[in-house]
């Protein structure tokens, strides 16, 4: 298995609302816990939405993205 880098949450954290990091993480937590099918389809959504828009990722859309991807 791959480790992230060092410079992760720091990367995470330059990309999300402001003051809603720990809901973030605890969203990023609940997607790893998936199959690695759906944890993709979750992350493939995040890293969309981030090449979409400069606008500040919200934990109602990573909320989504993770809803999204239990259901698929």
């Amino acid at each position: 298995m791959h480790q992230l880098p060092p410079d992760f949450a720091k990367a995470i954290a330059r990309v999300v609302e402001p003051g809603h990091e720990a809901a973030v993480a605890g969203i990023i937590e609940a997607a790893t816990a998936m199959d690695d099918d759906r944890l993709r389809v979750f992350l493939q959504k995040f890293a969309a939405r981030v090449r979409s828009s400069p606008a500040p990722v919200t934990r109602e859309e990573l909320q989504q993205f993770l809803q999204d991807a239990a259901e698929t």
